[in-house]
């Protein structure tokens, strides 16, 4: 398959680098005084457009796809958001922004190989449950500068994150914060192009391979094992991939 190039190739592996056009302009609607009851319908205004996202795409979609799939009259998602695209930007923000609270979630492991596969399993899970919505959040954020700009810092801070955490496992190797940032960005990449790639654009030679989530956070648990650590996982870590166990390239030509 031909290697996708420029801006193209970032909205399909879903990378940071992106093109902003600064001539758009997102209008926001001045927030009403908060009530109870006007906070629970903003959030459910919110859930339906995800939903509505999940199944009609960014540019397919309506504010009366919206209001429908909330059960509500059109003139009420009028009373909270301005436009279409306001609401996407509440919507999309909250998702996003769940990124910032992945360390806070007490069931994630801390041993090496246990905390990739944990990571790795939740964006694979997100992505097979959810590739409508990604493919929205991609459009959206090549449309709207002003998301582009929120989900950037979410992604830097993301990075910077896993770069933190590398630097910290590999105190002896001295690494400086850019090159723990490179190898961050590097790897988180090759994650995100691959789950891009086997549930957004179900690549059939990837979803032969790849029957469950499981495998497909497995597989790439392995491959950042072996990269960060220069070792193999232990046997039963590697599960079918016993393989890895041997691969290494000897015979350069």
């Amino acid at each position: 398959m031909p290697k996708p190039t420029g801006n193209k190739a970032g909205k399909r592996a879903g990378l940071v680098t992106r093109i902003v056009n600064p001539a758009r302009k997102l209008t926001v609607k001045t927030p009403l005084p908060p009530t109870r009851k006007g906070s629970r319908t903003r959030e459910k205004l919110k859930e339906a457009a995800l939903r509505a996202l999940e199944h009609k795409g960014y540019r397919s979609l309506r504010l009366t796809d919206i209001a429908l799939e909330a059960d509500v009259n059109i003139s009420l998602v009028y009373h909270y958001f301005n436009d279409k695209a306001d609401l996407v930007f509440e919507a999309l923000r909250d998702m996003v922004s769940i990124r910032r609270h992945f360390e806070a979630d007490p069931t994630r492991p801390h041993e090496p190989f246990a905390a990739l596969y944990y990571a790795n399993k939740r964006f694979a899970d997100f992505y097979q449950a959810h590739p409508g919505l990604i493919r929205s959040l991609l459009h959206f954020d090549e449309d709207n500068p002003k998301f582009h700009d929120l989900y950037s810092e979410v992604n830097q801070d993301w990075m910077t994150h896993i770069a933190d955490n590398i630097r910290k496992r590999a105190v002896a190797v001295n690494l400086s914060e850019p090159e723990a940032f490179a190898i961050a960005y590097a790897l988180g990449g090759l994650v995100e192009k691959f789950l891009f790639d086997l549930y957004v654009e179900r690549n059939p030679a990837l979803m032969s391979e790849f029957t469950s989530t499981s495998d497909a956070a497995r597989f790439l648990a392995i491959l950042w094992f072996r990269a960060l650590y220069l070792a193999n996982p232990t046997e039963a870590e590697l599960a079918k991939f016993t393989k890895f166990d041997k691969l290494h390239v000897t015979d350069i030509a």
